[in-house]
C-alpha cells in the first residue's frame, strides 16, 4: 500500500497471566511490567497499520485506576487513532478479566507515540489513518493533543540541556 493512501485503523488484543516474579510485595502488577504489557500491544498496532517496524517516542501520562492482582488475567486493546507523516498515536486500554465470569474491568489507558522505521533505522512514512466515526474523530483530536504535549517535552528539554 502506498504510504500516502488512507488507512482504517489497526486494533490489537493481547492477554496476559498476572505471575508471581512480575507482582510487587502487595500482590499487584509493577506498573513497569503494566507499561511494559502497554508498550508491546502498542507496537504491534502501529507495527501492524505502518507495515514498517517501530520505535516508541514518547508515553503520555498512564493513571493507574484499579489494580490488578496476582492470578488475574489482564486484557490490552491498542488501536491507533492518530497519524502523522512518520509517526502515529496508539489508544491502549487495559482491563481485569474475570476467571471465571469474564467480568471485564477497566484498570488503566495510555497513549504511546510511535515512530515507523526503514531496515536501516531511519523514519518512514506512514498511511493517513482513515477517520470515519464520531469516535474516531474524538479519538483524532487526542491524537492531536498527545502529539502537541510530546513535542512541548522535546523543546522544553532541549531548552534545559
Amino acid at each position: 500500500m502506498p504510504k500516502n493512501q488512507l488507512k482504517e485503523a489497526v486494533e490489537v488484543t493481547n492477554s496476559e497471566l498476572v505471575i508471581p516474579p512480575h507482582t510487587n510485595h502487595f500482590g499487584t502488577i509493577f506498573g513497569g511490567r503494566v507499561l511494559e504489557l502497554m508498550d508491546i500491544t502498542g507496537a504491534m498496532a502501529a507495527m501492524r497499520f505502518a507495515n514498517e517496524d517501530v520505535v516508541t517516542a514518547s508515553i503520555d501520562a498512564v493513571d493507574f485506576k484499579k489494580a490488578i492482582q496476582l492470578g488475574d488475567i489482564i486484557e490490552l486493546k491498542g488501536k491507533v487513532i492518530h497519524t502523522a507523516r512518520t509517526s502515529m498515536v496508539v489508544k491502549v486500554d487495559l482491563f481485569r478479566v474475570g476467571k471465571t465470569d469474564r467480568q471485564k474491568d477497566f484498570s488503566c489507558r495510555g497513549y504511546l507515540v510511535f515512530v515507523a522505521i526503514t531496515p536501516d533505522g531511519k523514519p518512514s512514512e506512514v498511511p493517513t489513518l482513515k477517520v470515519i466515526t464520531d469516535e474516531d474523530k474524538k479519538n483524532w483530536a487526542i491524537g492531536e493533543k498527545i502529539k502537541l504535549r510530546a513535542k512541548e517535552r522535546r523543546i522544553r528539554d532541549a531548552e534545559e540541556i
